[in-house]
């Protein structure tokens, strides 16, 4: 499925799109002669996916750090009695939130094509919307001669194990979007960085053992990714500063 350039691409963004697109799209089904049942599907559909992107995806994410925990208490702790297992309840669906079938973006983005090839479709029906494009200033000098973010780090001491800082550039960007993996782990987003330093301050998978952390940075402008990638590789180790 191609990626609309409308859509944002940063999650607390979609989220904040697809609430004005549910609760304003009913207001012009009539105007633009839409298939009551197509809008019905993605105002559920809509409504849903806010729900997995936010309270869901949320509590997913923290699950994991949760788990991590259980392992090592299992694996390094002490008790008389045998241990429980982290338990994870998904949030509650809220009050006319239903799940849906997959396909949700794919039902959206043909919405949308129908809303645009409407004789009464208008430009300031697609603003109102979010389904045009925000054009992006021309790229400066300093953009133009930096295809990737330039970043350095250095291991300072922290309470349960080292702490990775980042002295960055942006070369004239907004800000640097910043992903991490640990071991054979997929990149997983971790933080968008406007001002210099950033810190890694997570605690170790397991305590006391080091670990190699990878990390990727690339160009963010309200919310859309440029340019190159940056990419570093680091063991950090229990307590103690490195140079």
């Amino acid at each position: 499925m191609k990626r609309q350039d409308w859509y944002p691409s940063r999650i607390s963004d979609q989220i904040l799109w697809l609430i004005n697109f549910y609760l304003k799209l009913p207001n012009y089904e009539t105007r633009l002669g839409l298939p009551p049942a197509h809008v019905d599907a993605c105002v559920a559909s809509c409504k849903f996916l806010v729900y997995v992107l936010g309270e869901w995806l949320t509590a997913v994410r923290t699950f994991g750090p949760a788990c991590t925990q259980c392992v090592d208490l299992l694996e390094n702790g002490s008790g008389p009695g045998p241990i429980v297992l982290t338990p994870f309840t998904a949030p509650a669906l809220p009050d006319e939130v239903a799940a849906v079938p997959p396909g949700v973006l794919t039902r959206l983005f043909a919405l949308v094509q129908l809303i645009k090839d409407s004789a009464n479709y208008t430009p300031d029906i697609g603003k109102d919307l979010g389904i045009i494009a925000t054009e992006s200033p021309a790229p400066s000098d300093a953009q133009h001669a930096h295809p990737a973010p330039t970043v350095k780090y250095v291991l300072l001491a922290g309470d349960t194990c080292q702490q990775v800082q980042f002295n960055f550039v942006k070369h004239g960007h907004q800000a640097l979007q910043m992903e991490g993996r640990r071991g054979t782990a997929p990149y997983e987003f971790m933080s968008v960085l406007t001002t210099t330093p950033g810190v890694d301050s997570r605690p170790l998978l397991v305590a006391g053992t080091p670990e190699v952390r990878e990390y990727r940075f690339r160009f963010w402008d309200k919310g859309v990714l440029s340019g190159e990638w940056t990419y570093l590789k680091i063991t950090v180790g229990p307590e103690g500063a490195a140079a």
